[in-house]
């Protein structure tokens, strides 16, 4: 699967303030626990400027924040009392967990909305969520796997809602486009993705002031076209996207001997461009702000 280049070069503009000692650590690490394959392209490509000439090392350097501890208070009593008898004063230290309230990625195996609005609390009464509440990253994420939908704060100009509860039950356009077009009344831009990686289930939709003006949808499982409406997007143009037309099992044929059937891969390129790359959510946004959860009316929670 090929890179975002989309991507890369937005990683790279914040990797212009690293050094090239911190870029050369993320790009011998290859850590995709932290990074992900776009910003390890993204560090090497910067060093490669930089070797050639294209770019300087940064004047200030962008430090690498330390990583925050604490002592248990019991352990630190049990700690004094064991120096006091042994002379040694040996008081354990733990690194604290990643704050649950931060950006979480998500993306495989999910289906989720991008609205084109900064207020989540309009986003979870439009989709009418019963009981929201206040909710941690960490425990939306989880939820949303089930059957509830969380609703993120505001990224940039955009909040998602996230969850499992929002796969098409049947028909895709069924389901979709009466959503967005409702959806995009309300806040303008809409659009709808869902990947699922076990039945090849890849989904991408957009209305805009009330009326759909694109829907896709590809079931691999079943070698299936389930929507194509509307012209394709000049994002879909720009990633060269060209799939199958359902009256064959092969690939349409064309010059790019690198064209392949939809993927994840698709979706989230086509996000990333539209709106939000939800696998990228740690990497682009680092205020700690809760969201919203809630149960979803139409699944009967």
């Amino acid at each position: 699967m090929s890179h975002d280049r989309h991507l890369i070069d937005t990683v790279k503009t914040q990797f212009a303030r690293k050094s090239s000692a911190q870029l050369q650590e993320i790009v011998q690490a290859k850590n995709q626990d932290r990074w992900s394959p776009e910003a390890i392209a993204a560090a090497g490509e910067v060093l490669q400027d930089r070797m050639a000439g294209r770019a300087q090392e940064p004047q200030m350097v962008e430090e690498e924040s330390p990583p925050p501890y604490h002592y248990e208070p019991e352990e630190i009593a049990l700690g004094v009392l064991s120096g006091l008898i042994t002379g040694h004063l040996v008081i354990p230290y733990y690194r604290l967990a990643e704050n649950p309230d931060l950006p979480a990625p998500f993306g495989p195996n999910m289906a989720w909305l991008a609205l084109d609005t900064t207020d989540a609390e309009a986003v979870a009464t439009a989709l009418g969520l019963r009981e929201a509440r206040a909710a941690t990253w960490a425990e939306g994420n989880d939820a949303a796997c089930q059957s509830s939908v969380f609703v993120t704060p505001p990224l940039a100009d955009w909040t998602l809602a996230v969850g499992a509860a929002l796969f098409p039950p049947d028909r895709a356009e069924a389901f979709v486009k009466p959503l967005l077009e409702r959806l995009s009344r309300e806040f303008r831009d809409a659009q709808f993705f869902c990947t699922h990686r076990d039945v090849q289930l890849h989904v991408w939709a957009r209305a805009r002031q009330g009326k759909l003006v694109r829907g896709y949808g590809w079931l691999g499982g079943k070698g299936v076209i389930l929507w194509d409406e509307g012209g394709q997007t000049k994002e879909e143009r720009d990633l060269g996207f060209r799939f199958f037309d359902g009256r064959s099992p092969a690939v349409e044929q064309t010059e790019n001997k690198n064209d392949t059937l939809p993927d994840e891969g698709c979706v989230m390129q086509l996000a990333s461009l539209w709106s939000i790359d939800p696998t990228t959510l740690d990497e682009q946004f680092k205020e700690p702000v809760k969201g919203l959860l809630g149960n979803a009316a139409w699944t009967g929670s």
